[in-house]
């Protein structure tokens, strides 16, 4: 019988996105700002979450989680053969190959433990009428939580 896991709560999930939103931009990886949920624009960026599940919890309320996000790249710059195009979307996946989650706060019960790439850049569906193409990579992280 497979196992079953309880969704984490839409406040956990906020929270996390909204932290990772701005590690995210701290970082000076991606060439504009990452925006949360909608694009600002052409040549931006957006983080969305996909969702998270409580993996593990304990007796005394402390728990292990993991969640999913995209992002998103909405970019009128026209997809070459040498992958430029995806070059931003592949410098972040190797920044946290290399660093983890190196200097992510989520919160103050919070503790980050890993963050992966579970797919590469893509293109979601060529460009659309008015030239642009939309890029995304999906990351997985994973974190533990202090019970109250």
């Amino acid at each position: 019988m497979a196992e079953e896991y309880k969704a984490l709560d839409a406040a956990d999930t906020t929270q996390a996105m909204v932290a990772l939103q701005e590690w995210i931009n701290g970082l000076g990886i991606l060439p504009s700002t990452l925006y949360r949920e909608y694009y600002n624009g052409v040549n931006t960026f957006c983080i969305k979450c996909n969702g998270g599940i409580i993996t593990d919890e304990d007796i005394t309320g402390g728990l292990s989680a993991e969640g999913t996000f995209s992002i998103y790249y909405l970019t009128n710059n026209t997809p070459d053969s040498a992958g430029q195009i995806f070059k931003p979307l592949n410098d972040l996946a190797a920044w946290f190959h290399e660093n983890g989650t190196t200097g992510l706060v989520l919160g103050d019960r919070q503790t980050p433990n890993q963050i992966k790439t579970i797919q590469g850049p893509t293109d979601l569906h060529g460009q659309d009428d008015d030239g642009n193409t939309e890029i995304f990579s999906v990351f997985s992280f994973t974190y533990d939580e202090d019970a109250k």
